[in-house]
């Protein structure tokens, strides 16, 4: 996983996916936050990012997705657990097979996280379940989604990709 750490300060290289099925949006969250994100995970080194995120839904909830197109490219500032982050991200939109039985047939289903990186001080190298959730794409606005610029940008996603700079205080 590309994460670096100096001091108190975390760098992290994060691809994630953006999955809208019969205008619901597919977020996630482990089971200790207390916020939603969209799926996804940290790249490995020479990895490319579409592969990071197939390998990532193929980890997570055992289902091989499809990359239809990159979304965002974000450079991300945020405070998390004591630690100013820096993150650089791709945001693509994706899709699941039709006969994704775990996806569809329930508003909400589990999956895991594999071996946390160092940032997580608690869970470094354990497992963490994760609850994966379909909300109404007209309700992401009220939803703790981050990164912030998501709750407006997923309303009115474009038709060619957008750099985003995203400032979460």
């Amino acid at each position: 996983m590309i994460t670096f750490k100096k001091d108190s300060n975390v760098f992290v290289y994060r691809i994630a996916g953006v999955a809208i099925y019969n205008n619901k949006l597919l977020v996630h969250k482990s089971i200790i936050d207390d916020f939603w994100s969209l799926p996804g995970g940290r790249c490995e080194f020479f990895e490319i990012s579409k592969d990071a995120l197939i390998r990532e839904m193929k980890e997570e909830i055992g289902v091989e997705i499809k990359i239809i197109r990159p979304l965002y490219f974000v450079e991300n500032f945020f405070y998390f657990e004591g630690k100013d982050f820096h993150e650089l991200s791709i945001f693509y939109l994706m899709e699941f097979p039709p006969d994704s039985k775990l996806v569809f047939e329930k508003d909400t289903f589990h999956g895991k996280e594999r071996e946390l990186g160092f940032e997580n001080y608690y869970f470094h190298g354990k497992e963490l379940d994760l609850i994966f959730k379909w909300v109404d794409i007209n309700d992401v606005g009220n939803l703790r989604l981050y990164p912030l610029f998501l709750r407006k940008s997923l309303k009115n996603i474009k038709p060619f990709p957008e750099h985003i700079v995203n400032r979460d205080d």
